[in-house]
């Protein structure tokens, strides 16, 4: 059928072309631009539309609109939209006309009438029209932004009539609409974004509800628009954002935070399909696409995540209620909930606290334990019981749901425990009453386990905590009694409790249980709370012990502890939890008393008249007391002690001298042995009371020399034993008689060694008091001289020292071999630091300058005083060294002074000092050269102040003798070495002693200074051109003077330093001046030497005038 011109005209003339071509009526390329965000229930799509549908696609689309999720009927929306425009209906119907025409600009009637009536020649029809357009043509931009806008719906209509069963048939329809509208592929992808947006609004507007469906049909999606993973992230962020602007237009905030609002369930669906759609994305891409989806709706990244799984969850839980239902019939696996898990997006830790939950359930399930309907009775727990099968069906759960054998038994232990209990408590009560056999009670509890799937560990731990609870009631009466101090009710109720205990352990025995044993242990540990007497404080558990123990002996007919008590009061003991160390303790304070008052009247008697009948009968008496009573002999050891203390008090009053007899002594061992004290804890109670005996008697047998001898040693010993002193203690009292004596003895050598070497003003300025006008021993005040002599010989006052301590072996050797001095002088505090090293200095100096045999046992008795003196090692060697030192340096000084240098004779004598102060070798060699040095300094130091070369020249010579270095050894220094030198060399160049031949002088006073070859030649270098310039200054003088005879020798003194530099003397002179000299010079008479000397002497001065 074909139009005319005029038909052509007036549709051109139409207000619905107008609009059309209008530019505000071209759809966007936005979500709002495609469909309306109001929702519409499913029905509204199937009545008509004001714009009649095609006849043969509109058909398709309804019946997979009711087929499918919300997802198509906002593409159906979106093609409605655009089919309401008939410009857009015909861009769609003839994409590739329209392609074509934009071209170039083409009249509207033209392209309308070539759309309706199309033709082979459409690319004729178009260039003609570009000849002949006319008025209301449209550009060829605007054309492409018609067609490019219109291929959205295309693709929407191309999604509806393939479907997405077959994404690979969607995805061929959806190419075709790029092939036609001629799309760029990056302008394509943009549209398709937009239209998985519109299908994911779609899918959210129209039903809130997720469904697992929904995640394979975004998949199918994904595929039919060939969008990657960023696409699809970019999608969906796109998507919320337009929804979420949208939504709350009309939501308020807080609606959208109750989880049953729909708005809110639908934004919970969306997440969920975000997570799905996103799931297989790298960890941080996941993050980053699900932290800007949950920011679009104004979450969190946690939150979102949270509401994924809330919404995951209830499918999750569908799955695993259906395995319970499919249980036993191979149509459920734990590899498919694996995989529902992998589809939901389930975690495994979330999955196992599922799986842990449903098991559960079902336990509950097959005991009949589920919820009871209102009005219905709940059943008697005593009755409930797993049915035949049970535990083979759990097995299959349990595996199916992937759970541990322990968490299975634990989930059925929980729901079986509270009927197990019921149970097993009505059979111990009955027990308990009287009314059931231990072996009965126990088949009942047995019967029952088994009923209930309880595995033996599960039922351990039932019956230890149902065995505290029974032990608990009594104890809890009778811990109410005990608080208002009713001891009578307080002792039956615990006899009571020891009945039920006994009871307990009868059925127990049953098991055949090893941990149940140790009864105590297990049910009445006081430290476990939940312990048959946990809830007692550990006060009321003691004092629940002590009434039961005060009132035990108070019902025993004899007032002791039979076995039978004993054994009752060791049961109470195990059944509060008391200690033995407490239980101890509690014993003690019942029955100690009387345990005093055996020992006190034993200790009386036998004291008063000992015989050994008599501590028979006292022993007897007490071993009575510990018997009855269950005592330890810890205890009584203890009280002994008090009573054996006592007892050495009244020996040592009633024994004659403080000394006991011998049946005073006798009784004392009596005593000890009745009250089991081993020996040495009787040791300070004879100490205490009989040490200042002992002491006395050691002061007594030193007498007047101080020294003890040896027929007194073993009487001494004898002492000891009777007065029952230790020998630890015996050596301190010792060694306190030992101070006592020797302190005296110490100030007295001190005294005469201050008197002796300080002069009377010192004297007084250290002890701090006016010392008057008494004159020393000697008839003279002192000289304070501290040298090497002493006037006063105190060396005897020393030896008398050494021998007291000698004699009465004070001093022992350690477990290292080493010599220990107990009692010291510095230790005892009888002389200061300074005064005992002064003492020490005084007794070596007088030992080696003492010849013969007393000198000899002066040497031997140096150890011994420097230990008596109580000086470290340190200190020793120091005053040695000292003493070594000044010895050396005086006899250096000496032998140098007088004699130049040290013969044998000294040498024999230094090595006679070395040995009798103990020096070794190194030492000895040591001091020697620092004795030579400091001699050499001081000499060197006093020749430098008026040098003369023939000095200098001794002092080397003399070094060198010694083998001595000036440098290294004396300490010259490099400025003193040049002047030592320019002093010996000066006199010899001014004389011209030292010439250009003199190689050996230079050399030997080089070698001898211990100069460097280099060295010795700077410093000479520099020697001859000072003389050379000082020369040359006094010539200059005489010269000026008119005194030419005066400057005669001095101009051969320069011709002499000119020798050694070859002319080179760095001098300035006048011309005039330096003619004269040379001129003085060749006028010399010179015929006494050689011509060519002469010849070369004038030209070496020229040179050094500068003349040549």
């Amino acid at each position: 059928m074909k139009y005319t011109a005029a038909v052509l005209a007036i549709f051109c003339a139409s207000d619905a072309s107008v609009k059309a071509f209008s530019p505000s009526f071209v759809p966007k390329n936005t979500l709002l631009g495609s469909s309306s965000f109001v929702k519409k229930p499913l029905t509204s799509m199937a009545v008509a539309t004001p714009v009649a549908p095609p006849s043969t696609s509109t058909a398709n689309s309804l019946t997979m609109l009711v087929e499918s999720s919300g997802g198509m009927e906002e593409l159906y929306e979106l093609t409605e939209v655009a089919d309401a425009k008939p410009l857009s209906k015909q861009v769609r119907k003839s994409p590739a006309f329209f392609k074509i025409a934009g071209i170039a600009s083409i009249p509207i009637s033209a392209a309308l009438g070539f759309g309706i009536v199309p033709s082979r020649r459409i690319v004729a029809h178009g260039v003609g029209a570009v000849i002949t357009g006319i008025a209301g043509a449209v550009g060829k931009s605007r054309i492409d932004a018609l067609t490019e806008a219109n291929a959205k719906p295309a693709i929407a209509q191309a999604l509806i009539d393939a479907g997405l069963e077959d994404p690979a048939a969607a995805k061929a329809a959806v190419e075709k609409v790029q092939i036609d509208f001629g799309i760029l592929d990056e302008d394509f992808s943009e549209l398709c974004v937009s239209i998985y947006a519109t299908y994911l609004l779609g899918m959210v507007k129209y039903s809130p509800t997720a469904k697992t469906s929904e995640i394979k049909e975004l998949q199918s999606l994904k595929s039919a628009l060939s969008l990657d993973n960023l696409q699809v992230g970019e999608a969906h962020h796109q998507a919320a954002a337009a929804w979420y602007r949208q939504t709350c237009l009309f939501t308020p905030e807080e609606e959208l935070d109750d989880p049953d609002h729909p708005d809110r369930q639908a934004m919970d669906k969306f997440l969920f399909l975000s997570e799905r759609a996103l799931a297989n994305e790298t960890p941080q891409a996941f993050t980053f696409e699900m932290t800007r989806i949950a920011k679009a709706f104004n979450l969190s990244y946690t939150e979102g995540t949270e509401r994924v799984g809330e919404t995951a969850e209830p499918f999750y839980q569908r799955a695993l209620k259906s395995t319970r239902a499919k249980l036993g019939t191979n149509q459920v696996s734990s590899s498919m909930l694996e995989r529902a898990r992998k589809t939901l997006g389930v975690s495994d830790a979330t999955a196992a606290d599922m799986h842990v939950a449903c098991f559960n359930e079902h336990v509950r399930e097959l005991l009949g334990l589920g919820e009871a309907t209102e009005g219905e009775e709940a059943p008697a727990l005593d009755g409930l019981k797993f049915p035949d099968g049970a535990l083979a069906e759990l097995g299959l759960l349990r595996d199916v749901l992937g759970m541990t054998e322990v968490d299975a038994n634990y989930e059925i232990a929980l729901e079986a425990t509270p009927l197990f209990q019921g149970t097993a408590l009505a059979a111990m009560e009955s027990v308990l009453e009287g009314k059931k056999t231990p072996d009965e009670a126990w088949d009942v509890m047995e019967e029952r386990r088994e009923e209930l799937l309880l595995n033996e560990d599960s039922s351990k731990n039932l019956m230890k905590s149902m065995v505290m609870q029974a032990l608990g009631g009594p104890l809890e009466r009778t811990n109410k009694f005990a608080k208002v101090n009713n001891e009578a009710a307080t002792y039956d109720n615990l006899i009571e409790a020891l009945e039920a205990k006994e009871a307990l352990i009868s059925i127990l025995t049953k098991s055949g249980w090893d941990e149940f044993e140790a009864f105590d242990e297990t049910f009445c540990n006081p430290w476990d709370k939940q312990s048959a007497n946990g809830f007692l404080l550990s006060d009321e558990r003691i004092k629940l012990y002590r009434i039961f123990l005060t009132r035990s002996i108070r019902k025993s007919p004899d007032g002791v502890l039979s076995d039978e008590t004993y054994d009752q009061i060791k049961q109470v003991q195990g059944l509060l939890g008391i200690t033995d160390m407490q239980a101890e303790i509690e014993a003690r304070g019942a029955f100690g008393p009387n345990l005093q008052k055996a020992l006190d009247t034993a200790m009386t008697e036998i004291v008063a008249d000992y015989t050994e009948d008599l501590a028979k009968n006292m022993q007897k008496k007490v071993d009575d007391v510990m018997t009855n009573y269950r005592l330890t002999e810890d205890f009584l050891r203890e009280v002994g002690a008090t009573f054996y203390a006592k007892a050495v008090a009244l020996v040592s009053e009633s024994a004659p001298g403080g000394i006991p007899t011998e049946d005073l002594s006798a009784a004392l061992e009596a005593i000890g042995q009745l009250a089991k004290i081993e020996k040495e804890d009787t040791y300070p109670s004879h100490m205490e009371y009989f040490g200042s005996v002992y002491k006395k008697s050691v002061l007594e047998a030193m007498g007047t020399t101080g020294v003890i001898r040896p027929e007194f040693r073993d009487p001494l010993e004898d002492l000891r034993s009777r007065l029952g002193v230790s020998e630890a203690d015996s050596k301190s009292l010792f060694l306190e008689a030992i101070e006592e004596k020797m302190v005296p003895m110490v100030k007295w050598v001190g005294s005469e060694m201050e008197r002796t070497m300080l002069s009377q003003k010192e004297l007084s300025q250290r002890r701090n008091k006016d010392m008057g006008e008494d004159v020393f021993q000697t008839g003279k005040g002192a000289d304070g001289v501290l040298g090497l002599g002493s006037e006063v010989n105190i060396m005897s006052d020393i030896m008398e020292l050494v021998d007291f301590y000698r004699e009465n072996d004070v001093a022992y050797e350690d477990d290292d071999g080493e010599l220990v001095y107990p009692v010291t002088a510095l230790g005892t505090s009888a002389i200061d630091q300074e005064l005992a090293e002064l003492l020490y200095r005084q007794f070596i100096v007088g030992g080696f300058t003492t010849q013969g045999e007393k000198g000899e046992r002066y040497e031997g008795a140096r150890d011994t005083f420097a230990g008596i003196l109580g000086l470290e090692k340190s200190k020793l060697d120091e005053i040695k060294n000292n003493i070594a030192s000044t010895v050396y340096d005086n006899l250096v000084s000496n032998s140098l002074k007088s004699k130049g240098s040290m013969d044998q004779q000294d040498m024999m004598f230094l090595a006679n000092i070395q040995t009798k102060l103990g020096l070794s070798s190194e030492d000895g060699e040591k001091m020697l050269m620092q004795a030579q040095k400091k001699v050499l300094s001081e000499e060197v130091n006093e020749l430098m102040d008026s040098p003369t070369p023939a000095g200098i020249k001794a002092f080397r010579e003399k070094c060198n003798s010694m083998g001595v270095d000036l440098a290294e050894d004396v300490g010259i220094s490099k400025q003193r070495l040049t002047r030592m030198f320019e002093s010996e060399v000066t006199p010899g160049l001014k004389s011209g002693e030292i010439s250009t031949n003199s190689g050996e002088i230079l050399g030997e006073i080089q070698e001898s200074m211990g100069l460097e070859a280099e060295e010795c030649e700077s410093m000479f270098e520099s020697l001859v051109l000072q003389l050379a310039k000082n020369a040359m200054d006094m010539i200059n003088a005489e010269l000026l003077r008119g005194r030419d005879e005066n400057a005669v020798d001095l101009i051969k003194e320069l011709v002499r330093y000119a020798q050694f530099l070859d002319g080179e003397l760095g001098l300035t002179v006048e011309e005039s001046m330096a003619n004269q000299i040379a001129n003085i010079y060749e006028a010399l008479d010179l015929s006494d030497q050689d011509p060519d000397e002469v010849s070369g002497n004038l030209d070496l001065l020229r040179t050094a005038l500068s003349l040549s």
